[in-house]
């Protein structure tokens, strides 16, 4: 984790098996899918699941809703499924 002059923190987590240098201490589920599909907004057809792991104590694993947050550590995974009704 580094610091710059200013004092915020940059940690880098994985979307979809892409390396992201994040600056915030969290992430949102709208994030999340921006980084997973960017400049794809999504449609009413659209379902988007969004899974983390390697996360902090208590947090380590788990799935993240339109809406929520999660807090960031180095090296943090997160997999961003979408699925098209048809």
């Amino acid at each position: 984790m580094a610091h710059d002059d200013h004092g915020h923190h940059t940690v880098t987590i994985i979307v979809n098996a892409r390396s992201y240098d994040w600056e915030t201490k969290e992430i949102t589920f709208e994030q999340a899918v921006e980084l997973a599909y960017p400049g794809q907004p999504p449609t009413e057809q659209d379902t988007y699941t969004v899974r983390y792991s390697r996360g902090h104590d208590g947090h380590g694993s788990g799935s993240l809703t339109a809406g929520h947050s999660v807090k960031v550590k180095n090296g943090m995974v997160f997999d961003v499924y979408r699925t098209t009704r048809s």
